[in-house]
């Protein structure tokens, strides 16, 4: 499974990256990418190397406008991580209902 995930909004690039490696669910992915900005490229071009249905692939995202919005648009099973500085973005009709709400990142293993 595909992932992308941004826990820590106010942590560097590398503070994300090993809060992710030494999660105990990182294990349920194969791909994980952190990066800054706009995802949509990343996103798209990684999406077509895996060659899989868009269903099979997972977008967890903390913000709404972004990560849920990009996976309700392509057809993405999507889960909005709803903590932090983002906590009060809620969904709207632009941006599509999450598949799924969490407040932490261990109850994805309880979804996946």
């Amino acid at each position: 499974m595909a992932s992308l995930v941004s826990p820590l909004a106010n942590a560097t690039l590398e503070e994300r990256k090993k809060q992710i490696e030494l999660s105990p669910i990182r294990h349920y992915f194969e791909y994980v990418l952190v990066t800054e900005g706009s995802k949509d490229k990343i996103l798209d071009a990684i999406i077509k190397k895996l060659n899989l249905p868009r269903k099979q692939i997972l977008i967890v995202d903390d913000r709404t406008i972004r990560g849920i919005q990009y996976g309700s648009a392509k057809g993405h099973p999507t889960i909005w991580l709803k903590q932090g500085r983002f906590a009060n973005e809620l969904p709207n009709k632009k941006t599509g209902q999450p598949d799924f709400i969490i407040s932490n990142l261990n109850q994805i293993k309880n979804l996946i």
